[in-house]
Parts: C-alpha cells; sequence; structure tokens
C-alpha cells in the first residue's frame, strides 16, 4: 500500500489520542506509538498519554520516543483510581483510567481512547473526522461478545433488566463525544456501576461504560478495532465461540486481513514469549524491533515500578 505524506497545512486539527498506561505498559505504547507514526508520514498527531505516577525514566523513553517519531506526546496525571472497583486476571487498576478521561482531558470536545496493545496499520484520520451526531461515543461492537445473550459481557445483565439482544461494545477503541457524556453523565454513571455492582463487571471499565450509555451508542466498522481472534483458537483449544449465529467466526479471521487497527485483547500478549508464532506476531514484532533498535544503550531503557 502507497502511504500518502501529510503536512499542517493539508490537515485541520484533530482530535487527540489518548492512552492510559502504567510503568508495565510503556514498552508497549511505544510499540503502538511506533505504528501510529507509521500510518501517518508527516503527520504530527497529538497523543495524550494519562498516567498515576510513571518512573522519570519512563517518562523520558516516552518524550524521546514521541519526539522521534514526529509525534506530540503529552503527559498528563490521572486522579486516583477508587480502590473498591474490581479488578482480576490480567489487568490493574490501572484500566480505570480511563474513567477520569473527562477531567484530564478538558481542552478537546472529541478524544479517540486507544488501549495499547494494539498496532495501528491504515490512516485513521476517516476514524478522527467521525461525526458523532449527538451520540456520546463510537465503538466497535466486540466481535466475541456482539450481544450480551452471546457473550460475557455484563454478567448477570438478565438481573439488570436488560435484553438478550443488547449489542455489547469493545472498549480497546473509543472515540468520546465529551461534552455529551459529561451532559449525559456517563462517565459518572460508569464510575458508580464500577464502585457499587462489582457483580455485573467482568471486563472492568468496559463493563461499566456499556452499561452508562445505555444502547446510546454510534457503531463503526469492525477495521476499526480488529481482534486477534486466530491467536485465541490456536491457544485455547477448549475455547467455544459462542455468536455464530450473529457473527460467524470465519469472518473474523477474514477481519485479520483487512485491519486498520489490530488489537491483542485479551490475555495473550504479543510482547510475551508464549504468543503463538503467525502473521499476527511477527507484525508485532516488526514495530517492537524499531523501537528497540532506536533506544540509546543508556538513559532510554524502560523502567519497572
Amino acid at each position: 500500500m502507497t502511504r500518502e505524506k501529510f503536512t499542517m497545512a493539508e490537515t485541520p486539527e484533530l482530535p487527540p489520542i489518548v492512552c492510559a498506561v502504567d510503568d508495565r505498559y510503556v514498552s508497549p505504547l511505544c510499540v503502538f506509538m511506533q505504528s501510529l507514526s507509521a500510518a501517518h508520514p508527516g503527520l504530527p498527531l497529538r497523543v495524550i498519554v494519562m498516567h498515576q505516577g510513571l518512573t522519570d525514566g519512563n517518562c523520558h523513553r516516552i518524550h524521546f520516543h514521541a519526539e522521534r517519531l514526529g509525534l506530540r506526546a503529552e503527559l498528563r496525571a490521572a486522579p486516583g483510581v477508587d480502590p473498591r472497583y474490581p479488578v482480576s486476571m490480567w489487568v490493574t487498576d490501572a484500566t480505570y483510567l480511563r474513567l477520569a478521561l473527562p477531567d484530564v482531558v478538558t481542552d478537546y470536545p472529541l478524544a479517540l481512547y486507544m488501549d495499547v496493545d494494539l498496532i495501528v496499520l491504515r490512516d485513521l484520520r476517516r476514524l478522527l473526522t467521525t461525526g458523532l451526531d449527538g451520540f456520546p461515543l463510537a465503538a466497535v461492537r466486540d466481535p466475541l461478545n456482539p450481544t450480551l445473550g452471546t457473550g460475557f459481557g455484563l454478567p448477570g445483565w438478565q438481573n439488570l433488566g436488560l435484553p438478550a439482544s443488547r449489542e455489547y461494545f469493545n472498549g480497546g477503541v473509543i472515540l468520546f463525544n465529551l461534552p455529551e457524556c459529561r451532559r449525559r453523565g456517563t462517565f459518572e454513571a460508569s464510575q458508580r456501576f464500577a464502585r457499587d455492582m462489582p457483580r455485573h463487571i467482568l471486563f472492568w471499565d468496559q463493563d461499566a461504560l456499556n452499561w452508562a450509555v445505555d444502547d446510546t451508542w454510534l457503531r463503526l466498522d469492525r477495521c476499526w478495532n480488529t481482534l486477534s481472534v486466530s491467536a485465541l483458537s490456536e491457544t485455547f483449544q477448549d475455547w467455544k465461540y459462542l455468536a455464530e449465529d450473529v457473527l460467524p467466526f470465519s469472518r473474523l479471521i477474514e477481519d485479520e486481513r483487512t485491519a486498520a487497527v489490530f488489537h491483542f485483547a485479551g490475555p495473550l500478549k504479543p510482547w510475551n514469549p508464549d504468543y503463538p508464532a503467525g502473521p499476527a506476531r511477527d507484525l508485532y514484532a516488526s514495530f517492537a524491533r524499531q523501537v528497540a533498535g532506536s533506544e540509546p544503550l543508556a538513559g532510554v531503557t524502560e523502567e519497572k515500578a
């Protein structure tokens, strides 16, 4: 694919891309930025990194790579996470930093939140300029949990009075309409749900946001958040896909070849040695090698908290 080079004169101001990390996710953030820059040569996208006290070394590392890649990165401290929010499996409470987004990003009406366990493969400008038409957010229906009745999102949804047919979005890529979220109290409702209804939470703030928007969200094309489902099916032999009648699994496999954003969601991460070999791992490794190869021998190595 031929890559177009952009100039500031040709490109209007775009919403910022917002990520949230703790110290252990700084390396994936740098790989994410490497892929973001590669998909937008010459376009100085703004990246806001929400955090709660990164080490000085990791702050320096983020700024080093952003400058190298021509990105405008800004680190912003987020409020403390409520200790009553439930965490489990492979996440820490940093997963809830996203719920502080309207308090941290007050200078932009729109913001594209992106997890850092993903890589960008195509130009995001069409996504960044999506009209939200009064919706609080735009997201991709979760391919593994497309509806409440065919997935695991919002456990106990029946007791919440929700229908089995209600669609459920993945939180890895969300375009937020912040004024509308504030008007509706979307984030406050998410915070209350996470705090007061832990028995209905499996996927952390993603469940809380799905509850809070009450199904009033704009559906995006799956290319903007394509999950690495082939790796899941190869690794977990007893894993069963429950949504064949809603979205055939073969379609999800086909999506991996046309992804604009490739998301390594779930417990399997491509930077871990047990991630299955194949095109997805090779693709991630190609960006990771560029990051590693650009780092000086001293001063820009990863620090862990």
